[in-house]
């Protein structure tokens, strides 16, 4: 293979290398801070859970309140009506002491239905924050990762800038000016593998006379239709 075209197809891959990393380091900020935001929701929605468990205990103490006020009314009632003298008194009396049982019946059966779904989320609750725990461990460790990743990207960019510009020493001035303008119009690829006779990036057949000129020479062609310079891996 043509010296020069095998030196501009190692440039290329250093070139994309250094691309892929910039967008990776591009991106850790935004991946820091949607792994904050999940660790924020995790967090959150339990808090969430244990506030409903304590507004639901509060209700049943608010509850408990009400029934012990009733019962010392309904207590008070009961001696009220070994007190009266008429009949009339005395049915009217009766009627309040039966709404009161009847209130603290209600109050009773409300308070037994918290107890029972209180338990029942106080044991959910418990497996629910394992859940938070963990999920929270694993977001706190990829944030120190990302966090981490950062000087290590910027070592192997420095890497690869070095190893592009030694690559580019190797490579004629006229030559590079010529990749450099195809890069820049075809998104930083500015060459294409041909295989069965296809331009592997525009996926147009290659002229057949071009193919087997490509195969067995080496001079540099390019792309009829995207104008990308062509290389062949079985050459390399």
């Amino acid at each position: 293979m043509n010296p020069d075209l095998r030196n501009l197809i190692a440039l290329q891959d250093i070139e994309l290398k250094i691309a892929g990393l910039q967008k990776e380091a591009f991106d850790v900020p935004n991946k820091i801070q949607n792994l904050n935001n999940e660790l924020q929701r995790v967090k959150t929605e339990h808090d969430a859970r244990v506030a409903h468990m304590k507004e639901m205990a509060a209700r049943r103490r608010s509850l408990e309140g009400e029934v012990d006020v009733l019962r010392s009314k309904l207590s008070r009632l009961k001696d009220q009506l070994m007190a009266v003298k008429t009949n009339k008194e005395y049915t009217a009396m009766l009627h309040e002491i039966q709404l009161a049982e009847a209130q603290i019946r209600g109050e009773e059966d409300r308070i037994l239905e918290l107890m029972e779904e209180t338990e029942g989320k106080e044991k959910n609750l418990k497996g629910e924050e394992q859940v938070m725990l963990t999920k929270s461990a694993e977001l706190q460790e990829a944030i120190r990762q990302t966090n981490q990743s950062v000087p290590l990207l910027e070592a192997e960019l420095a890497r690869l800038r070095e190893q592009r510009a030694l690559m580019e020493s190797r490579i004629g001035a006229e030559l590079l000016a010529r990749y450099r303008r195809i890069a820049e119009a075809r998104r930083g690829v500015a060459l294409a593998e041909a295989k069965d006779e296809l331009c592997s990036a525009c996926h147009v057949r290659i002229r057949p006379q071009m193919y087997a000129e490509l195969m067995r020479t080496d001079n540099i062609h390019v792309c009829d239709s995207c104008s990308r310079i062509l290389f062949s891996r079985e050459s390399i």
